[in-house]
């Protein structure tokens, strides 16, 4: 099967869950014979085509307005293009990129699929998405011949949009339980851990002044602070008001496969977030058997459950105290965490989600894919088969 899959992040060049998502899928498609081309933005500097992990990337140079790129030469490549594939995929109705992919569907294209990555953006003002969802949003999904969405509370989201629910299927978000797993016999430090973008929907500020509390009790222990994004110097200010200079560690990036190291050496996972949809982070760090403290958001609540303790948004008490109990409660966070690895690996498995994935593009074509094999623009030659089997993929 021939793939189009349009994001506008892709890792490594950008560290966030729906870039890590779309080169994840990416790779274990084509590792199954499909043949995969991403198109996706510039970001760094980065060749405009390559072939990586099996996969074909397609980058393009635009403009930038709130971190979403907007690139004519994008729109016009999928104009020519939009029939050269069995189906196209775009990443979130928040992206410009899919915007044009639904205008392509609009005029004429191979069938589209839209993922929902959460309704709501944590780096565009509340004004303007309150304006583009009911109108723009919600067009695009209306246009879309399939949604996915991670759980049913995003599904009901969607349907309070307005969309068809026969439109949307439900698959959940994935990692790799092999890659992600516990160590044995191996006390964690005393850290505590947060992935993520500088970004103000991602609660650092309620994070840190929460730390802060949580350590006038317990001072031995340290935060560590992995993430890029526009909000970090305004983090490293508030450091250094508070104090924490000393007890906060900040990394900007760590490649994908030393993750479940920074995982195991930690006793906690924190995620403060006002908004989110169902971030890698929390199931990769349930997958390490890692307990979790995380904001009370609805589409987490059933995640989380048993596998660590939720506190209220916008709360650094509430934050501090859930961090107390965990720390505290050696028999409890260690339930927390044996619930977690058992979870994550029941209902969160990748090859699960990709599989999912697959069966789906195989409903809109009806099994009919494009020529089994051809010599791609950029010379390589790739064996395309038809829609593999959960079998095959797994």
């Amino acid at each position: 099967m021939k793939i189009l899959r349009v994001a506008g992040d892709l890792y490594p060049a950008f560290v966030g869950g729906i870039a890590i998502h779309a080169h994840e899928m990416s790779k274990m498609q084509a590792s199954v014979g499909h043949e995969v081309t991403v198109y996706t933005s510039i970001w760094e500097d980065e060749p405009l085509e390559e072939v990586r992990d099996n996969y074909r990337i397609v980058r393009f140079r635009g403009i930038t307005i709130f971190r979403n790129p907007i690139s004519p030469n994008l729109f016009y490549r999928l104009l020519r293009e939009r029939n050269k594939y069995d189906v196209i995929h775009a990443h979130s109705h928040l992206y410009s990129s899919t915007v044009f992919c639904a205008l392509m569907r609009m005029i004429g294209s191979s069938p589209l699929v839209v993922t929902n990555h959460g309704l709501i953006s944590s780096i565009v003002p509340m004004w303007l998405q309150k304006i583009y969802i009911p109108t723009i949003g919600r067009w695009v999904y209306d246009t879309a011949d399939r949604i996915i969405c991670y759980t049913e509370t995003e599904r009901d989201q969607l349907i309070d949009l307005g969309i068809q629910p026969k439109k949307i299927t439900v698959i959940h978000n994935g990692i790799d339980t092999e890659h992600f797993a516990p160590l044995t016999n191996i006390p964690p430090k005393k850290q505590i851990l947060w992935i993520g973008k500088y970004v103000p929907g991602k609660g650092v500020e309620y994070l840190l002044r929460g730390f802060q509390l949580f350590s006038k009790n317990f001072p031995d222990y340290t935060l560590l602070m992995i993430g890029r994004g526009p909000r970090k110097d305004d983090c490293l200010r508030m450091l250094e008001d508070l104090g924490l200079t000393e007890k906060v560690i900040l990394r900007d990036f760590v490649d994908n496969k030393d993750l479940p190291e920074i995982y195991q050496q930690s006793s906690l996972f924190v995620l403060p977030s006002l908004m989110e949809g169902v971030p890698r982070a929390i199931l990769e760090a349930m997958a390490c058997g890692v307990p979790v403290a995380c904001t009370e958001l609805p589409q987490l609540v059933k995640i989380v459950s048993d596998c660590g303790l939720l506190f209220p948004l916008k709360n650094p008490e509430s934050l501090a105290a859930a961090l107390s109990t965990l720390v505290s409660d050696t028999e409890m966070a260690q339930a927390c965490g044996k619930n977690g690895r058992k979870r994550a690996v029941s209902m969160y498995s990748w090859s699960d989600t990709v599989s999912k994935t697959l069966d789906l593009y195989a409903s809109l074509t009806g099994g009919k894919v494009m020529n089994n094999s051809r010599e791609s623009e950029d010379g390589y030659l790739k064996r395309i088969s038809g829609v593999s089997s959960h079998d095959e993929v797994r």
